[in-house]
Order: structure tokens, then sequence, then C-alpha cells
């Protein structure tokens, strides 16, 4: 084996020894409280509350930037306001189409959410994107408005040929590819939040008392651009698998 492969090896062996001495564990999200409704059990965790603290955040935005609006624009905080909206605007356009202005609501508050989500870890507090049931649940809407949209443009006769196209045979691989796309969206959010904390406390322990501005560089990279590039490419493939599921009913 080369030498620097040699030596990284044993420098990840160290990390991860250190840190399993000083108890650093990949865990899901700490329960705060549980109660039983029709003999199922419901889980009050972490990633639940930090999302009600996100969903508050971005009401007080919302109530703020729309407050006393104008015709013409007369403060910088509705000229931001109205930058934001055009951007997200020209996003969906550009990218799904003009006949789908309805989704821009929709696409402005999913990015402004996940990436809120994926910054909370700057606080101090656990992303809620990197439990997979949040994730997946992102994901379950996304598949949903999918097959609405194939539904809504090809009545059901073209929502049942889609399944069979281009050829019958294909039909259970066009049933796995329906399964697949919201599965890849589940796992690409998670798992890239999950690593960001993984590897970034790996560092930490490993540096031990020199880790003076490394973890703050990753940091850096890890809690802000990658959180904001994760939603961002979340929006974007959300975008795309429904746009593309148009089908004819021909």
């Amino acid at each position: 084996m080369p030498t620097a492969l040699l030596f990284a090896s044993e420098v990840g062996e160290a990390a991860a020894e250190q840190a399993a001495e000083k108890g650093i564990s990949v865990n899901g999200p700490l329960v705060v409280a549980s109660f039983d409704l029709f003999g199922i059990t419901f889980n009050l965790t972490e990633s639940i509350i930090v999302q009600w603290f996100v969903m508050l955040i971005l009401l007080i935005v919302v109530l703020i930037i729309s407050r006393n609006l104008k015709v013409v624009p007369e403060t910088k905080r509705q000229a931001a306001a109205e930058m934001i909206v055009d951007f997200f605007r020209s996003t969906v356009d550009g990218t799904m189409g003009e006949k789908y202005p309805r989704h821009v609501p929709y696409f402005a508050a999913l990015f402004s959410f996940i990436m809120l989500n994926n910054l909370m870890g700057l606080f101090g507090l656990r992303n809620p994107t990197a439990d997979v049931s949040v994730t997946g649940a992102f994901a379950i809407i996304t598949f949903c408005m999918v097959q609405y949209n194939k539904a809504k443009t090809g009545k059901f006769k073209g929502f049942m040929k889609s399944f069979v196209e281009p050829m019958p045979f294909m039909l259970p691989f066009n049933i796995i590819g329906e399964f697949a796309n919201p599965l890849a969206l589940t796992l690409r959010l998670f798992g890239n939040m999950v690593a960001g904390m993984v590897i970034g406390s790996l560092v930490y322990f490993a540096l031990g008392h020199f880790a003076i501005g490394v973890p703050a560089v990753l940091s850096l990279y890890f809690d802000v651009f990658s959180a904001v590039m994760q939603a961002y490419i979340f929006m974007m493939l959300s975008m795309s698998y429904i746009s593309s599921a148009e089908c004819g009913d021909d």
C-alpha cells in the first residue's frame, strides 16, 4: 500500500478509536416524549420540535417582509421580497415551463424550509434532515405530486399507459423507477447531512487540542454551503420529476 494511503488509513482508524473513547456515536433523534393513541405509540422527537421552530422562523420572516406592501416598492424590505419572488418564479418557469405558476409558492416554501432545517447545526441543534423520516416525508410529497400530474395530464388512460411504455414488458421496470426516484431523493439529502455531521465530529476529535480553525472551515462547508446546495438540488430534482411526469391520454 502507498505510504500516503497507509497514513490516511491509520489516521482514520485513530480518529475512529479516539471518537469511540470520548463517546461519539451516531444515533437517531432524541425522543422527547411518547404517547399511545389507538394502540399505536407516537414519539415526539427532537426533529419534530426543531421543525416547529423552523416554521415559526419562516412565519415571522414572511409576516415581516409582506407587511404594508405597495404597488411600487418604497422600501428595501419590499424590494428584497420581490427579488426572492422573482428568483423562484424564474427558476420554476425555467425548469418546469410557464404552465406551472401555481407551483412557485410551494417550491419557495420547500427550499426555504429544507435550507433552514439544514442550517440548524449552526445553532447547536440537530439537523432534522439528518433524520431519514423527515427527508422521506419530503420525497413522498414529491412522489404524490408526480402521480397527480401524471393523472391530470393523461387522465386514467394515459396514466395507466405510462407504466407500459414503450413496451408492455417494461411494466415492472417502470414501477421500480417510480419508487426509485423518491428513494433517491430521500437518501441523497439524508446521506449528505449525516455525512457532514460525522466527518466534522471525527475531524474535531482526531485533531484534539490542535482543532483550531479546521472544524470552522468544515462547518462553513457542511453547515452552510452544503446545506444551501442540498436544499437547492432537492428542489430542482423535484421540479424535474414533476414536470417530466406529463403524459398524453391518446
